[in-house]
């Protein structure tokens, strides 16, 4: 069986074509560890070239929301190449809304795929109730099983095979961990994951090793969504990783930032530190569910400065309570500690609180062209980011 991988992005956007989607990684190295082989082949973008020169019997999709419309021309494409080759698709879209499954998928896998795509894989794509997980086609209709339950324990995944993206020049990044223990309104990717699972530190030790070895890095992004959640188990990846001499780049939390876990990544080797702060707003912070104050995010400025690691900052606007008084003290706070940023929309995705029929959405009424304070942070994050890449 030949598997065409493909990942759903737009090509435009630079931060999509940074890093290799990983999934496809695991996937293939966990139907291999368990003795389930087939063809694979990694493509950026989809288009009848690749489709005729690999001849694939399966093209295997990942989408966010964002690209789901770009997923469903994919299809289109491969089923007026070939209707028999089949189309499956997975990732944080099609698991929050299987009802939107395309006519022309074959099948959808919801939530964590290593398992559920083995099986498929074994049944030659024939969807059917035994297998967890799934939505696909039945007689015209959509029918989705029973849910999956998580893998457990986390390191019976194996290390994701990146041969399948060949040897480019590219940043390398890592998962120690899969989901996040706190709950933002915003946020899909807990509501994906459900709860929190940890790789040992040996675990994670291992695969920075084989990424020195196979690529030479001399940086790795860990990119998990909260990698501070646990300060010991901090110390001891830092106890194992400390002897390769590498740098790497973590996400943390305002709350959880502490003058003892700080220390403790300085001595890992970490030379950046991101944290999506959202707004300097308290009652913004509380809207967003996010179980922070804006005294974390001043004390968590603080202590990363004190340590000399390089912060950068993620913020949102379009908030629908947002009020021109929300946005200066967010302007005043950035501007004050001189923070390199992100500003970010703030996007409703399914299945999550803040996309279920939020009424405060409809009743929005800043506009932000009567806002000057708004276009002086918009500005200023500009000028930020240029700082930063250059």
């Amino acid at each position: 069986m030949k598997i065409l991988f493909v990942n759903v992005i737009d090509l435009e956007n630079a931060i999509h074509k940074r890093y290799y989607p990983l999934a496809f990684g695991y996937l293939t190295s966990y139907c291999r560890k368990n003795g389930v082989e087939f063809e694979p082949c990694y493509a950026e973008k989809l288009n009848e070239d690749i489709l005729r020169t690999f001849q694939p019997d399966v093209v295997a999709l990942t989408s966010i929301t964002e690209n789901y419309n770009l997923a469903c021309s994919y299809a289109h494409t491969v089923k007026k190449f070939n209707p028999k080759i089949k189309v499956v698709i997975g990732g944080v879209h099609i698991s929050a809304v299987p009802e939107s499954l395309s006519p022309r998928m074959a099948v959808g896998v919801l939530g964590e795929g290593e398992q559920t795509f083995m099986e498929l894989v074994k049944a030659d794509f024939e969807p059917n109730d035994n297998i967890k997980g799934i939505v696909y086609w039945e007689s015209k209709s959509l029918h989705q099983t029973e849910e999956r339950p998580l893998i457990e324990p986390l390191d019976s995944i194996p290390h994701p095979d990146r041969s399948l993206f060949g040897f480019e020049n590219r940043p390398q990044y890592i998962f120690t961990s899969r989901g996040c223990c706190y709950r933002c309104k915003f946020c899909s990717s807990s509501r994906f994951w459900k709860k929190v699972r940890f790789h040992s530190p040996e675990y994670v030790a291992e695969e920075i090793r084989q990424l020195e070895e196979l690529f030479h890095v001399s940086n790795v992004n860990i990119y998990d969504d909260l990698f501070i959640m646990d300060a010991e188990r901090v110390k001891r990846i830092r106890d194992l990783v400390k002897p390769f001499g590498l740098t790497y780049s973590v996400a943390a939390r305002a709350n959880l930032v502490t003058d003892d876990v700080v220390s403790a990544l300085k001595d890992m080797g970490v030379t950046a530190i991101g944290i999506g702060m959202e707004s300097h707003s308290q009652r913004i912070l509380d809207y967003l569910g996010k179980g922070n104050t804006v005294e974390d995010n001043q004390r968590a400025v603080d202590i990363i400065r004190k340590h000399n690691i390089h912060l950068h900052c993620s913020f949102i606007k379009g908030v629908p309570i947002e009020t021109k008084d929300d946005l200066k003290k967010t302007y005043t706070f950035i501007q004050k500690n001189n923070i390199a940023c992100d500003l970010y929309e703030l996007m409703r995705f399914p299945n999550t609180p803040i996309y279920e029929g939020s009424k405060d959405w409809n009743a929005c009424k800043v506009q932000y062209a009567e806002i000057p304070s708004y276009y002086r942070l918009r500005r200023f994050v500009s000028r930020q980011l240029y700082k930063l890449k250059n």
